[in-house]
């Protein structure tokens, strides 16, 4: 029996070792906080021992990126909180100081006389400083953008990345979980949710990197410990001690911007130091002919394009130090680093400098007034070359991606940076490869994106997303019901519309956008009383939305006839938005 028990124990490894290399079975399988039981226990508990790195950690880029907006964490009342002028939208943005709290004031001037104020509260600065300090505010926990970014590096203030060229969004930019991962630590998200939260961290910390630390902290409080100068501690990941790709994963979760896509069933904050990032999700960039430039959060896609990392074993912690701010460290230490390789260099240049040479400073296309550095070690050369045409979508993390997570690359890609239809194209291709289960949502977001709703709706009875619900989480079936509803409203097929919005707000209650849609189709099928309380619940829940006010005046409006509530509505989504059109109309209307 004992002969039978080492036989089946041998079998089981033997069976492991002929699909995965022995080096990533260890990186995969031991480690205990790989399991989904262990929970984070923060920084501050990690600082009990680690005294030293987190005092250094803390100061970091990474442990700066996020925090409560202070004056200590504000960079602007040391640069006289410049005013900054939208030309497009004619909107004014001052901050304003109360004490230590921070306010943005919007307000519109025509011929000197203000005919719009609105004053935000600014709850936190998001970024370190060294490139931006942009600003967030929190409504009963839902997280919104504000239209105001100090550019560090320039010293002057302008509005964020993607509300340029009359794109300004104002105060309605949603913080989803997903920009949330990767500029902090890990938040608790109400998943019925798009932007809202429980609880948000100040700064991306300890167990971004390392994993949940809670099985670390309760075998050393038993006194467990390992000779970690030549043994593996399995209670905790520690990226030096992975390989060579599972150490760059931990880099690529976030240092690796582009159309991100998750494997279905996953969610943002699922990935786990010392797994395969492609388990999780996969990140896709746009390739172009003689196209050299780079987005702001590209490093492990040009450090990939460099012979230092295809050639050798450099990853970004053969240069970098996580724990130590890139501040404080010259270009002469890098050179440094660039002479344990490149000795051969050494003497033959005066005031060898390899850094401004091979990895230059130049500006990103998708982050203005900032300037990073080129980290495709190359010689680089002088001539800018024209940009030709477009090759397609690559996924830099896995060198062999599905034909699902190709097609949601697409599809993705179009919804959030480009409109070229030959995306959609390509979308459809590769969704044809898909196996049905897999791939239902997909095909509903390419015919809705197409605006071929009359085929969507067809596809939609032909394949009834209820039989594969336990494929995907909740997130991707409230859009996909809600795509479908609005489908149906295309065509005024009030009742399978309204059915399907109702199963939209039943698997994501805390998503406003979904409310408002159904609050909507209420009106036009006449359960006033209905629509009524849910406009006045999203009021409760975001009284900064202007949209649910405009309803709720049409139907004091139209229906109650009731003129005074329908003129205090109106005016408060005007309040709200000073281009609100529609508003301004009926309450022009109502004054006749």
């Amino acid at each position: 029996m004992k002969y039978l028990f080492l036989f089946l124990i041998t079998l089981i490894f033997s069976c492991n070792n002929s699909t995965i290399s022995e080096k990533d079975s260890v990186n995969n399988t031991h480690y205990l906080n790989h399991n989904d039981n262990v929970s984070y226990v923060g920084k501050e508990t990690c600082k009990e021992c680690h005294f030293d790195i987190y005092n250094s950690f803390v100061n970091t880029g990474m442990g700066q990126s996020f925090d409560v907006a202070t004056k200590s964490k504000s960079v602007l009342d040391d640069n006289n909180n410049p005013l900054i002028y939208d030309e497009i939208k004619n909107l004014y943005y001052q901050p304003i100081w109360k004490k230590d709290s921070l306010y943005l004031l919007e307000f519109r001037l025509e011929n000197k006389d203000t005919t719009h104020k609105l004053l935000q509260k600014i709850d936190f600065v998001i970024g370190s400083g060294q490139h931006t300090n942009s600003h967030l505010f929190n409504i009963n926990g839902y997280i919104h953008q504000a239209p105001y970014t100090f550019y560090t590096q320039k010293g002057e203030a302008d509005l964020p990345p993607g509300y340029e060229n009359g794109q300004n969004s104002r105060f309605s930019r949603e913080i989803g979980l997903e920009c949330m991962s990767c500029h902090n630590a890990y938040p608790n998200h109400v998943e019925n949710s798009l932007n809202k939260y429980e609880f948000i961290p100040n700064g991306i910390d300890c167990e971004r990197c390392h994993g949940t630390g809670e099985a670390h902290v309760n075998e050393k409080r038993k006194g467990i410990f390992v000779d970690i100068e030549n043994e593996i501690d399995y209670s905790i990941v520690n990226p030096a001690k992975l390989d060579k790709e599972l150490q760059f994963d931990v880099c690529r979760r976030c240092h690796l911007q582009g159309t991100s896509v998750l494997k279905n069933g996953k969610n943002w904050d699922d990935f786990k130091p010392g797994t395969h990032l492609s388990e999780t999700m996969e990140t896709y960039l746009p390739k172009y002919e003689n196209d050299e430039n780079f987005i702001m959060a590209s490093h492990v896609d040009r450090l990939q394009q460099s012979k230092c990392y295809t050639k050798g074993e450099i990853t970004c912690i053969s240069c970098h130090n996580p724990h130590k701010s890139v501040t404080t460290q010259s270009d002469k230490d890098f050179n440094k680093k660039c002479m344990e390789c490149h000795s051969v260099c050494e003497g033959k240049v005066e005031n060898l400098d390899c850094i401004s040479c091979h990895m230059p400073k130049s500006s990103s296309t998708d982050i203005p007034h900032v300037s990073i550095t080129e980290h495709k070690i190359a010689v680089h050369s002088s001539v800018e070359k024209v940009k030709g045409k477009f090759l397609g979508l690559f996924c830099v993390n896995n060198p062999n991606p599905t034909s699902l997570s190709k097609a949601k690359a697409y599809l993705k890609h179009f919804e959030s940076f480009d409109t070229n239809p030959i995306l959609l194209d390509s979308a459809k291709m590769f969704l044809d490869k898909c196996d049905i289960e897999e791939s239902i949502p997909f095909y509903i977001q390419y015919y809705y994106l197409q605006g071929e709703y009359k085929k969507l709706i067809k596809y939609s009875e032909t394949n009834n997303l209820d039989k594969y619900t336990n494929q995907f989480i909740d997130n991707i079936l409230s859009v996909t019901y809600f795509r479908i509803a609005d489908a149906y409203f295309q065509y005024n097929f009030n009742e399978k519309s309204y059915e399907y919005y109702l199963k939209s707000v039943e698997l994501s209650p805390q998503n406003l956008d979904y409310q408002l849609k159904t609050a909507i189709l209420e009106i036009k099928i006449s359960k006033f009383e209905t629509a009524k309380n849910r406009l006045q619940k999203i009021i409760k829940l975001n009284p900064n939305f202007e949209k649910p006010y405009f309803n709720l005046g049409s139907i004091y409006m139209n229906v109650d006839k009731d003129y005074q509530k329908a003129r205090e509505f109106f005016k408060m989504a005007i309040a709200l938005n000073p281009d609100y059109r529609m508003a301004k109309e009926n309450l022009k209307y109502l004054n006749k």
